[in-house]
Order: C-alpha cells, then structure tokens, then sequence
C-alpha cells in the first residue's frame, strides 16, 4: 500500500500526520506500506523507525477541496498538465502498488494518477470540507477519483453520507499511541514536569495545545478565558504550546498577556519534544478551535491521560466529547466568556473534575481503545475484500492454507508450480469472516514435470550437502587452531650427555 501524506513538518508533528503513521503500522501487519512525503520531516523519520519504506515527492495541494468553489472538479482535471503529474505517475508505476490511500481532502493528485494507472484509490477524509452551494461538487470528484473512502467522524464523512455514498464508506475514528505512559507513570512524571516549569502543588495547570498557532486555533478566546480566571482563581496557572504559525496573531496574544499585569502565570513553549509530559502536568485542557476539527486528536490525548477537557461546541470535537460523557463541557463557539464559566466549574470542584476526566477515560477507553480501532480497520478489510474480490487474488490466513475467489465464496488453492500463486497475508479474524467455498481445492498452475522435479531435487540436495561439508571444515578447522592456540607445545629439555653427542655427531658429518 502506498500512501501519500500532504505535509512532512520538520519540527512537530501534526494530528493529521499521528493519525497517518498510527494508520501505517495497523495496516503494516496486512500490507508493506511505502509513506510518500513532501519532504524530509518528523513523520517521515518516525515511519523509517517503524520500519516503514520513505519516498520523497513534493505535490501541489488543491486546497479548493476544503473551501469548494465553482470549477473544482475542472481544476482536479488540470493536474494532469502540470510537471509534478509525470514524477507522481512514475513513483506510483515503479513501486507498483495493489493500493493507494491520499490523506485529507486537498491531497488530490496521487488519486488522479493512481486511477489513471487503473489502482485501486483509497481516499482518507480528517477534515470537515465546508458547506456551501459548491459542496456537492468536490464531494463528487472525490467519489469519482476513489474506490473507498475513510472518514475520521461522522462529522467528517456527512457530507458524503448525504451524497448517497454510504456504500463505499467507513468511518474509522481514531485511537492512542500505544506507546502513550501507563498511569502508573504519570505521577511521576508530572512532578518532574512541573518541577522544570516551577509550578508549585497547589497550583492548577489549564493547558492550550496546538502544533502551529493561528487564529483557527483559538489562542485569542483561550488568553480571554484566562485572563478572566485570574481576576478569581489566583492558583490557576496557564501553560501554551505551539509554534506561531501567524506571527502577528501570536504576538498579538502575548502582548495582551504581558498588559494584563498576569503575565508570570502563563507559559508560553513553541515547542515541546515530548507531549506526553505536558499532558501529565496539566490539570485540565482547553481546545477553543474557531473551526470545525474532523476530530481533535488534543481532546483523545487529553481524555487518555484523564483530565477534563472544555472545547467550542462544533465538529468532530463535540462528537468526541458528547460520545464519552463530557457533553456539559462544550462551550458555544467563540464565546470565551463559557469557557471562563466551564473552567470556573472544575477549578471550584475538584472531585467533579476528577470525576468526569475518569469516567471520561473509561469510555473512550471503551470506544476508541486500539483493540476496537483494529476491530473497526478488520471491518473495513473484509469489506474490501467481499466487494472488491479482484484486488487480492490469493489470500491467506498465518500458517494457513491460500484461498482464492470461486464459486461459492472462497476456495483453497492447490499450488502445481510453488511460483504461481503469490498470497497476501490477512489476519484470522477476516478470513473467518469471509464465505468459505464447500467445493473441492483449486488446482492453479502447470504441473512441474517430473524429471525437473527430480533434476531440481537433486541439485537441492547435491547443495545441501557441500554446504554441509563446507560447515564441517570450517568448524575443524577453528577447532584445530583454538587448539594450537589454547595448548602450545612444551619446549623438550635434554641432558647434557645428548647434547654433546650431538655435537660430535654434527662435526663428523662436516
């Protein structure tokens, strides 16, 4: 499978970009993923980790998909024009992939090609494409250039729902990084976290976090709802992580922070190497996004880690927080007057906010656990597998017998010639929920004749034996020389009387 990423950022790693690469290692047990980047970045030295293959190709993005406007479906016919179309086509034609996924809605051109080379297009919506007159237009060229589409929400993929394209869709929301620290890690961690920010046990961290800073994200209502908390909550500490991607919108907050006489209980970091310790350290977490996320892998983070989170009521953000209890925490958008009101809430009763981040916990836990996410993607593969038959030939369960597509359901395969079968790996799970053929195995290939059969035995066996007899000469021969080593031979000593005999014995033979 071959999948193509809009953005490789070199310092952080958005949610789009974690959600791909959690993506790639779930499916990585069933296909060998190749990651196509812009460029050289985080996300791509994070899927070399993983063991995932890397190709660098920069594409043009057709942000119009987001924002619809009249002539998209035109302008997705024009890349096929442009000089980046060619270098996708022969990356694509020289990996020769059974499937392409495009993430996010703009990534348009790795579909056009995948589809002009007649491969399977597997379309992955994370954002919600905005709703206007010409709305219907792009959801029509994304259904035209792909085979499946997989949104992150419901919220994400109504669109398409409402386009009649319930057919070809999954909605897979997302999970955790396994790797997130257990809970018996995070006392632990927040004392030293907390330490290195000088925040004292008393104190109550309310956290923004966003990869890149602008004005979508919310940082003017967050500064807003905290400088109202610090005219009555003097234990309230305020902690802000992001890199400014609008300087002059970043600025403008900080200069607010720094007029208000508060500005030694906020913390600014553009940057933190390992979030995960952030979220120990903070006490609650506030996502004022003044758009609507596909999903909000900020509240999913928040929530593992169980602390209360408070967001703007719209999107895949008051999907998340309605569908684990935490519906009374969303806030109308833009309004930062309820978000002081929702925080004052939590900041006055501490065993309602530990209450609801723990009961919070336990249903996403539940919902958007790793084991349900493999479950929800097992769906999805066995999907493709009954409607699109022809995408995978062979398949096999591990240790299992291959089966192919025939009359009935699927079918084993008996293999003439060992070459003429190549199987693809699926988990147990699918194929014990595949139809299985009560029809006799199927003979595939061209019997190997039996001179070659036996010519080629032969020849196995004749080298199976001089590599056998190679290993025993090798093994006596490092015996031999440990030996010589170990146990060098012992200088003889002789008696006077033979030396002198062989003294005169040696004159006389001159």
């Amino acid at each position: 499978m071959m999948l193509f990423s809009h953005v490789c950022n070199t310092r952080s790693i958005t949610g789009a970009e974690k959600l791909l690469l959690h993506f790639m290692r779930e499916m990585g047990s069933i296909f060998d993923c190749v990651l196509v980047a812009p460029q050289e970045g985080k996300l791509a030295g994070l899927a070399r980790r993983f063991g995932i293959q890397v190709k660098i190709c920069s594409l043009p993005m057709l942000h119009g998909v987001y924002t619809p406007y009249q002539g998209i479906a035109n302008d997705a016919e024009l890349l096929r024009h442009t000089p980046a179309y060619q270098d996708v086509v022969s990356l694509i034609r020289e990996t020769s992939p059974a499937l392409v996924l495009t993430n996010t809605c703009v990534n348009v051109m790795p579909a056009v090609a995948a589809k002009d080379l007649q491969i399977p297009v597997i379309w992955k919506i994370t954002e919600i494409i905005q709703i206007n007159d010409h709305t219907d237009e792009a959801v029509q060229m994304i259904n035209r250039y792909s085979d499946w589409i997989i949104g992150i929400s419901e919220t994400a993929v109504a669109p398409f729902k409402h386009a009649g394209m319930t057919g070809k869709l999954t909605v897979l929301p997302p999970t955790w990084d396994p790797s997130l620290p257990a809970p018996d890690r995070w006392l632990h961690l927040r004392e030293r976290k907390r330490k290195e920010l000088g925040f004292r046990s008393s104190h109550v961290c309310i956290g923004y976090i966003s990869s890149f800073i602008y004005d979508a994200k919310g940082l003017k209502p967050f500064v807003d709802m905290a400088l109202q908390l610090c005219e009555t909550h003097s234990r309230a500490r305020f902690w802000i992580i992001g890199a400014p991607a609008d300087k002059k919108y970043y600025d403008e907050c900080v200069a607010r922070v720094k007029k208000s006489g508060y500005s030694r209980r906020f913390t600014f970091t553009t940057f933190e190497e390992n979030v995960s310790l952030a979220y120990t350290a903070m006490d609650m977490v506030v996502i004022p996004s003044m758009v609507k996320e596909g999903f909000g892998m900020t509240a999913l983070e928040g929530i593992y880690f169980a602390k209360p989170v408070i967001a703007f009521a719209q999107g895949g953000l008051s999907e998340l927080l309605e569908t684990v209890g935490s519906g009374g925490f969303l806030a109308p958008p833009g309004d930062s007057n309820a978000l002081a009101a929702l925080a004052t809430t939590l900041l006055n009763d501490s065993e309602l906010a530990s209450d609801i981040a723990w009961r919070g916990r336990a249903e996403a836990e539940r919902l958007f656990g790793i084991e349900t996410y493999r479950s929800g993607m097992h769906t999805m593969v066995t999907q493709w597998l009954l409607r699109f038959p022809g995408w995978f030939p062979y398949i096999q369960a591990p240790n299992g017998p291959v089966y192919t597509w025939g009359e009935g359901g699927l079918r084993t395969v008996l293999a003439l010639n060992p070459g003429a079968v190549r199987a693809l790996l699926f988990p147990l799970s699918v194929i014990q929920a595949l139809p299985i053929s009560p029809l006799p195995p199927l003979a595939i290939g061209d019997p190997v004749p039996a001179d070659v059969v036996q010519k080629h035995t032969a020849s196995r066996i004749g080298k199976r034996k001089t590599r056998a007899k190679k290993r025993i000469r090798k093994a006596t021969h490092k015996k031999r020389k440990h030996l010589y080593r170990a146990k060098p031979t012992a200088r003889k000593r002789t008696s006077a009387k033979s030396r002198r005999r062989a003294r005169r014995k040696g004159s006389n033979t001159r």
